[in-house]
């Protein structure tokens, strides 16, 4: 593993260091919110094709072996949903509101789709990303493309009567959702 880039978090005194990788939407997706909030992090990156992720080492700091980690001095925390909702419980000040308000109702449908984007969406776009990534595949198949479509069209039906998925403003899930969305534009196949 290697340290990209070293920054000082202004709203801690504690490092956040973040174990993440510029191709990995769920990394992403905690990086737009850090960023949104102000927060800088230590980043290091496992080589995932050197399999880093899956060393005894690394499986200490993460059981899961998964990409994003972060890092808040003595506390670690796998999982970008998980990590996002800490981050901005912490750090968020003012924008908590905006981007998870307390409303309960409101939360709700913020949750529902944060667990879309855990459990089917992203899971979809793996499913044809990491074959791709380790070149196993070249081209998705028909089934694959049938199931991101499905996975897109449930994100478009949210869309239909609000400018984002969960409501008239952009929230923690717009953030997870449109990481994933967007990184399937990484992913090099027919």
């Amino acid at each position: 593993m290697r340290i990209t880039k070293t920054l000082w978090n202004k709203a801690s005194a504690a490092r956040l260091l973040l174990y993440k990788r510029d191709a990995s939407p769920p990394s992403n997706a905690v990086r737009v919110l850090g960023a949104m909030l102000g927060l800088q992090f230590d980043f290091e990156e496992p080589d995932l094709l050197q399999m880093e992720h899956r060393t005894p080492e690394y499986r200490k700091i993460n059981p899961m072996a998964t990409i994003p980690v972060l890092k808040d001095g003595d506390f670690t925390l796998a999982e970008s949903h998980a990590i996002n909702l800490y981050l901005l419980s912490k750090y968020g000040g003012e924008q908590k509101e905006v981007l998870y308000p307390s409303d309960l109702k409101t939360r709700a449908v913020i949750d529902q789709c944060l667990f879309f984007d855990a459990g089917m969406l992203f899971r979809r776009l793996l499913e044809v990303s990491q074959p791709a990534f380790i070149g196993k595949i070249d081209s998705a198949s028909s089934t694959h493309i049938r199931n991101i479509e499905e996975g897109y069209g449930i994100v478009e039906t949210y869309l239909e009567s609000s400018p984002y998925v969960a409501g008239d403003r952009l929230t923690l899930a717009d953030i997870s959702l449109g990481c994933t969305v967007a990184g399937l534009e990484g992913i090099n196949i027919q």
